[in-house]
Formats: structure tokens, sequence, C-alpha cells
């Protein structure tokens, strides 16, 4: 079992850069954001983990359906009906695959722990 908690600081040691956000379906449209990750899980389009983005502003296309939690910082999130909505430590939200939507970074970081379902 593998715990994913906001009570602990998050070892970051073990994550990879995912390259550019173009390489994640998606378009930079602030800052110089970079996107690391750590899979945790993966098998037969299914995938679990934790992700971190660094500060920027990113319109992205999901290439999965996402179940996610935030376990530091912050991220606002606007959908394609203009609908926004800021998370933060704990808070969780599902995106369609194929949906798309502004990912905005204003502190330092964003770090959630996720479940991709790509179908």
């Amino acid at each position: 079992m593998i715990v994913y908690s906001t009570r602990e600081k998050v070892d970051d040691s073990k994550f990879v850069w995912l390259g550019p956000p173009e390489a994640m379906g998606g378009q930079v449209l602030e800052g110089n954001p970079r996107l690391y990750g750590r899979i945790d899980y993966s098998n037969g389009g299914v995938t679990a983990g934790i992700f971190k983005a660094t500060k920027g502003k990113i319109r992205v296309t999901f290439p999965f359906s996402e179940h996610a939690t935030i376990l530091e910082g912050k991220v606002t999130i606007t959908d394609e009906s203009g609908q926004s909505h800021t998370f933060k430590e704990g808070d969780s939200y599902f995106i369609r695959q194929g949906q798309v939507v502004i990912w905005e970074v204003k502190g330092k970081e964003v770090i959630k722990s996720f479940y991709n379902v790509v179908e």
C-alpha cells in the first residue's frame, strides 16, 4: 500500500522531468512551468502516482480521465465554460479525458496525487 498524505511533505527525490507541457497535450500561456512525476503504478491504461508543476499557466487537453488530490500548494483550474476553482491541500477533482482546461499555478509549485485512466 502507498499512502499519499497532506500531513507529510512529499519526497520528490524520485520525480522525473516529464518534458515540456506540449508533450502532455499542453500549451504554455504564461511563465515557464516545469512538470515532474513519479509513477507508483501503471498497467493497461491505468496510471497512479504523484505529479508536480511549477509556477505558470497552461491550457491542456487532458489525454486521460483523472481523479487527483492536492497534497501541497494550490492550483486554479478553469474549464471551457469559464467556471474556475482554486484547489488547495486536501481538495480533490475529476477531469474527463479530452476536456480542455486552464491549469494555473501562482505559487512556487503544486503537488498532487493522481489516478489516470486512458479510455
